[in-house]
């Protein structure tokens, strides 16, 4: 299992954590194998935001962006993305990370329970023993 830690601003942790936003944009993507169980742990940065990791979902696909989508598939992406049609034109390129079956934790965890300082820039792999803190801070 491949565990990344995601910084994620306002509104749009609290739309993954909802279930109202499938779709994350980045920039760049993680190299995964196939057909492995990524799980994605939401960190709520900025200054408005818990500066804490707050939840967890399931990362089940990432599709490249290369151009600008259209039709039902624009449409899609807009609704699910929860950004507009000139965010989009204005962030390609980018990859689409698809995401599902969140968890909201019951208690913020701070970056130092699993030994980090700062959060990352976009995103960044985690170790299996810091995932295995924030698996525990679930039950």
């Amino acid at each position: 299992m491949i565990n990344i830690l995601a910084s994620v601003r306002r509104p749009f942790s609290g739309k993954i954590l909802s279930g109202e936003k499938g779709w994350e944009l980045r920039k760049n993507a993680p190299l995964l194998p196939r057909g492995e169980h990524v799980t994605l742990w939401l960190y709520e940065s900025r200054k408005d935001g818990e500066r804490a990791i707050i939840g967890m979902c399931r990362l089940w696909c990432i599709i490249p962006l290369r151009h600008m989508p259209f039709g039902d598939a624009l449409d899609l992406l807009i609704k699910e993305a929860c950004v507009t049609e000139e965010h989009i034109r204005a962030y390609l390129p980018c990859y689409a990370w698809g995401v599902q079956d969140p968890v909201r934790l019951p208690a913020a965890v701070p970056l130092s329970a699993i030994g980090l300082t700062r959060p990352p820039q976009s995103w960044q792999y985690l170790t299996d023993e810091q995932a295995a803190i924030l698996e525990r801070s679930i039950a």
